[in-house]
């Protein structure tokens, strides 16, 4: 009779028998592509560098900071320092910064379909598109589609600069004079985003203080805002977990106001967004069945009809992309403005460019309620600074795909193959810094060296790829188009193929709006530190604000640390960034 140790000893085993099958299966995977092998580490410890070099390769978002090195340091002596298949004893994981492989990566949805993990998140208030595959997924992006439109992004544009004049007024109210300092300019980006997504998305009247005036309807303890932002900054994380463990997590341990917060919201969030959509409802019937111009709105227009058709949403999916709609517009918009702010405090020079065209498009006689359809068109500069700010500060690092069946991916360089259940992550941040397409691109002098900026890590000047230099992004004036249009497949900040981001033109309007707004009467500088009695060099204060930027962090999207919630810093901690607006015309 075998004893008990013999017992354990072959129950463990058979548990552990599984990794090294999968390890050499995945191995052989890899051998069948044209890619790199390198070996990831099961447990992630302190361990010398060779070591490490290898684990971060496990953690969430190492493509920021890591840039291209894992392809050169493991890809390249393979042959491909494009691609590289990731070896484990779990999943089969490929990794690949190739524009050829990234295309038809996204343009073959069936084929390659988003990753199931995303609807833990993504999908708590019901299923979406960035959460559905197949048939589900054109159905609902039909609808979603044709429901973002230019009678939207009017109403955004006007949102935008409304909440920005009030964001100005708050700056300048306790300041006799053109000048005013604060710490909550990243904040503030944050609160006009949050703002213009209740108007434009949910038709709400809100105004620039109404988030201190506006009380909770009976019965509930939050307003629609606050339960929407609350669930919001809750995504990248705490949002998975149940709501009986969010409402009872127990008031002794760490982080329990910000968790029965979130209990509160997750709970209220879809009877607030039941309600204004009611409320939408009531008043296209009172209206003789017309509707405004909010995405609320259109989304209920688009999707009136049979209960029963296929063509139409259910309530689950009404609510689930609204949330999506909210969630994706204001994290990615608000980092992408502030990351957009601390580089033109960066880069003092391109506010200079970018004034050029302000002051020719805006007047100090001309009307502050500015025209959509007049301006919006004509915006280029302010474009290009959005599109070259996203280049090197990509809201969403990578996107993930799986497949279910192998797949063959034809290139230039060869066949690609990805056995089934593998997860497929194009690296957004590779694809935008590849050389051959964004080094010394509309360069006006082709005889000159772009402008080199001192890495934070060594002193060394960055290749010019690695720059901000938004003229990259204008092309000569006898171009047939202003803006440059990269190749497919080499600039993804809103994804590519049938599923881009449907709200692409939607950020690029409150974007534009908001920089309208902020500067056309008024510039901004980082204020400088003072040490021991000396205040801090140009070339130091450069150094600082290049140190906050690569010092980012991927939660949902890509972001800052520090720069949020300033005034809750404690102890004399220089919690945010303090700014300097003046008025300059």
């Amino acid at each position: 009779m075998p004893s008990i140790l013999t017992i354990i000893a072959a129950l463990l085993a058979l548990c552990f028998l599984p990794w090294p099958y999968r390890f050499f299966r995945n191995f052989y995977y890899a051998r069948k592509s044209v890619v790199s092998v390198p070996l990831r580490p099961v447990l992630q410890k302190i361990l010398p560098k060779i070591l490490f070099e290898r684990i971060v390769l496990a953690i969430y978002g190492w493509e920021f900071h890591d840039k291209l090195r894992p392809f050169e340091q493991y890809a390249a002596p393979q042959g491909n320092d494009k691609t590289f298949f990731l070896v484990t004893a779990g999943l089969s994981e490929i990794t690949t910064r190739d524009p050829e492989v990234a295309w038809q990566i996204v343009s073959r949805p069936k084929d390659f379909q988003q990753a199931q993990w995303i609807a833990a998140f993504i999908g708590k208030f019901g299923a979406n598109i960035l959460t559905t595959n197949g048939a589900t997924w054109s159905r609902q992006r039909k609808i979603i589609t044709s429901v973002i439109n230019e009678r939207v992004s009017k109403v955004i544009f006007g949102e935008s600069l409304k909440h920005t004049s009030g964001m100005m007024g708050e700056v300048f109210d306790q300041v006799d004079g053109n000048v005013a300092e604060t710490t909550e300019v990243f904040n503030m980006m944050k609160k006009i985003t949050i703002n213009v997504l209740a108007g434009g998305a949910m038709g709400q009247d809100v105004t620039w203080n109404s988030d201190r005036d506006d009380r909770p309807r009976p019965g509930y303890k939050m307003t629609y805002m606050q339960s929407c932002k609350t669930v919001i900054e809750a995504v990248a994380g705490p949002i998975i977990l149940p709501i009986w463990f969010l409402k009872g997590y127990p008031s002794f341990l760490p982080g329990h106001k910000f968790i029965s917060e979130l209990g509160v919201a997750v709970e209220e969030f879809p009877a607030h967004t039941k309600h204004l959509m009611q409320m939408e409802t009531e008043r296209a019937e009172r209206g003789s069945g017309q509707t405004r111009s909010n995405i609320a709105s259109q989304l209920l227009r688009a999707n009136r009809g049979d209960d029963k058709s296929n063509a139409s949403l259910t309530d689950e999916e009404l609510i689930g992309n609204l949330f999506v709609v909210s969630a994706a517009g204001f994290d990615t918009t608000a980092n992408t403005l502030s990351y957009a702010l601390a580089l033109l405090c960066r880069y003092p020079e391109v506010q200079d460019w970018m004034f050029e065209e302000v002051d020719e498009l805006l007047s100090d006689d001309m009307d502050d309620d500015l025209d959509y359809v007049a301006i919006f068109p004509r915006v280029v500069r302010i474009m290009a600074i959005m599109l070259e700010t996203l280049r090197l500060f990509v809201p969403v690092v990578h996107l993930a795909k799986e497949t279910s069946v192998p797949q063959m991916i034809e290139t230039s360089a060869g066949t690609l193959r990805a056995p089934a259940g593998c997860t497929m992550y194009v690296d957004v941040v590779g694809l935008h810094l590849i050389p051959e397409i964004w080094r010394n691109l509309n360069l006006s002098d082709k005889g000159t060296e772009a402008r080199k900026t001192v890495g934070v890590d060594d002193g060394s000047a960055l290749a010019d790829e690695h720059v901000f230099r938004p003229t990259r992004w204008i092309n000569p004036p006898e171009s047939a188009q202003s803006l440059y249009q990269p190749p497919r497949g080499c600039y993804m900040p809103w994804s590519g193929g049938p599923r881009i981001c449907p709200g692409q033109k939607m950020a690029q309007v409150e974007f534009t709006a908001i920089f309208l707004g902020l500067f056309r009467r008024h510039r901004i500088e980082a204020v400088p530190l003072h040490k021991d009695g000396a205040e801090e060099t140009v070339s130091e204060r450069n150094l600082r604000l290049d140190a906050l930027m690569k010092d980012s962090v991927s939660l949902l999207t890509l972001q800052m640390q520090g720069v949020y919630h300033a005034s809750e810093g404690t102890g004399g901690s220089t919690k945010g960034v303090n700014v300097r607006i003046s008025k300059r015309r």
